[in-house]
């Protein structure tokens, strides 16, 4: 029998949106929080001869809920030339949506963004709030004592790339097969196992220690390798507390305490100052390297303000800092109305208009400059347009969080698409429109992502509010017996009988993890 082969050709039909060059622009300052968007926009202004600062005052526009009057609506005409690139709309369309675009391509529109926020303002007057934002800096300290070792070029990039595979804990939780694979396949890294061997042990030199292990253990042990100690009674601690993590881990991770001192052979004295060591251990060294570094806390510019007047209404008020009005240089439109006026008058007597080389140059530089400014100004207001929409939209789907104080247990389920749907926009706008902004009411700051809540149903099939579920066991855990901690089925037995909530074993441990909260073993404290 005989393999038969066919070819078809088929045309089909498909309608699908794909990027442009404006879109992106409108995207990345959408995701600018304050101070850099103020950054950004005297920058452009220093760029861009044909955009300039508007006379017109734009004061009142910040005591309303709604647009700053400054900004002319260019809605009506979405077709702008943007400032020519290096990458054209040719580029863009390659990709169907925003979310596709690689970061390179989207940050050459804005090559004066900054990495992170911008520069602290001293003065702290203006409705600025001292808030740790704490993104990025254990990352930024590990990457500085990567420059301390003496690394070629391949191992430091694959030393950076280890950096970034650490977890939230500071654990390299992958295995050494999956790093060498990624290493290989995404970042073109060819290392053999022998090296990546050497640099993990590198790696969980650097402080603060226990960064780098595999496992708890491990993290535990690494903190127990420095043996400096002022007396010998010191190291005999410090030894005697990793023979308890290397070899009776078990008993120690179900604190059988008088296991381990049968085993050890200790009296009382010592036993209780291996205790105290080990429980000196930071299990999480990923959230102790920030704890402990010593900075400077930026200075963050809450992006809104919400008030509540003595009816309880709810006002959002979008803060516009030292952004100023803008508008089209008048020379540079003068002079592109001007060119199209004399074409104009030449169509219609028939006549066929010529330019000097100079002429024609001064309208291509000013059609230029004016419609980028054009497409700056609608990006700008589009900007304010949805930040304030989605921040107002927020208000509403919170109020009681609002009105009553700031009480977390007020707020309600929220997910993205919720706004997506009410403002009308996609949910990756959404998504970056809350990404680094600060809203600040009379009770604190908060950033927006604090407002976006889950919910989960109950074993009883009631929809309970994650973060509800979490402060009760927070509140639970705060009030137990430090001697006799709660274990965390127990947790989820007061949880029934006094909230009133069905909730799992399981789901107890993931709040507790949330809350960095340890498990029962590790709160255990020894009595006197």
């Amino acid at each position: 029998m005989g393999n038969g082969f066919s070819q078809r050709q088929e045309m089909r039909q498909k309608m699908q949106q794909t990027a442009n060059a404006s879109q992106v622009m409108l995207s990345n300052i959408i995701e600018m929080p304050l101070a850099d968007f103020e950054q950004h926009v005297q920058n452009e202004l220093e760029s861009n001869e044909a955009l300039e600062i508007s006379a017109q005052d734009n004061e009142a526009g910040n005591d309303k809920a709604d647009l700053p009057s400054p900004y002319p609506d260019y809605s009506e005409n979405d077709e702008y030339s943007v400032p020519r690139s290096n990458t054209t709309d040719e580029d863009y369309s390659n990709f169907i949506t925003i979310d596709q675009v690689p970061e390179d391509m989207r940050q050459r529109y804005n090559k004066d963004i900054s990495a992170g926020f911008a520069p602290s303002h001293s003065n702290n007057s203006s409705g600025e709030d001292m808030i740790n934002d704490n993104s990025g800096t254990s990352y930024d300290s590990l990457l500085a004592q990567i420059g301390e070792l003496d690394l070629t070029e391949t191992e430091q990039k694959a030393m950076e790339y280890l950096v970034g595979s650490l977890d939230e804990n500071g654990y390299l939780s992958k295995d050494d097969d999956t790093l060498l694979d990624e290493l290989a396949f995404q970042e073109y890294i060819d290392i053999d196992h022998d090296t990546l061997h050497r640099l993990v042990a590198a790696l969980q030199t650097f402080e603060p220690r226990g960064i780098g292990a595999h496992n708890l253990q491990e993290c535990m042990l690494l903190q127990l390798n420095d043996t400096e100690g002022d007396a010998n009674r010191n190291n005999l601690t410090r030894r005697l507390a990793r023979k308890v993590v290397r070899d009776l881990f078990d008993h120690l991770a179900h604190a059988r305490w008088q296991k381990i001192q049968d085993i050890l052979d200790v009296d009382n004295a010592t036993i209780g100052e291996i205790q105290s060591l080990i429980r000196r251990l930071n299990p999480r060294p990923g959230y102790g390297l920030y704890e402990s570094a010593s900075y400077s806390a930026p200075s963050i510019i809450p992006d809104f303000y919400v008030s509540v007047d003595k009816a309880g209404e709810v006002s959002v008020r979008m803060e516009n800092g030292s952004l100023p009005p803008l508008k089209v240089s008048t020379s540079h439109q003068e002079i592109v109305e001007e060119h199209d006026s004399a074409l104009l008058r030449a169509k219609r007597e028939g006549k066929t208009l010529q330019f000097n080389r100079r002429q024609q140059e001064a309208y291509d530089y000013a059609i230029h400059k004016v419609e980028a400014a054009k497409a700056f100004i609608d990006c700008v207001r589009r900007r304010q347009a949805t930040l304030l929409g989605v921040m107002t939209c927020i208000a509403q789907r919170q109020r009681d969080f609002f009105v009553s104080e700031d009480d977390e247990t007020l707020l309600k389920p929220l997910r993205l698409q919720d706004i997506a749907d009410e403002v009308q926009v996609d949910t990756s706008t959404v998504s970056r429109a809350v990404n680094a902004k600060f809203v600040r009411t009379d009770y604190g700051t908060y950033p927006l992502k604090f407002f976006f809540v889950s919910e989960f149903v109950s074993a009883s099939g009631e929809t309970v509010v994650q973060r509800k579920a979490m402060m009760a066991v927070k509140s639970i855990i705060e009030g137990e017996d430090p001697v006799a901690p709660f274990s965390d089925s127990r947790i989820a037995e007061i949880l029934k009988e006094q909230e009133g909530l069905d909730v799992a074993r399981r789901t107890v441990a993931k709040y507790r993890e949330r809350l960095k909260i340890p498990v029962a073993q590790l709160r255990r404290k020894i009595s006197k």
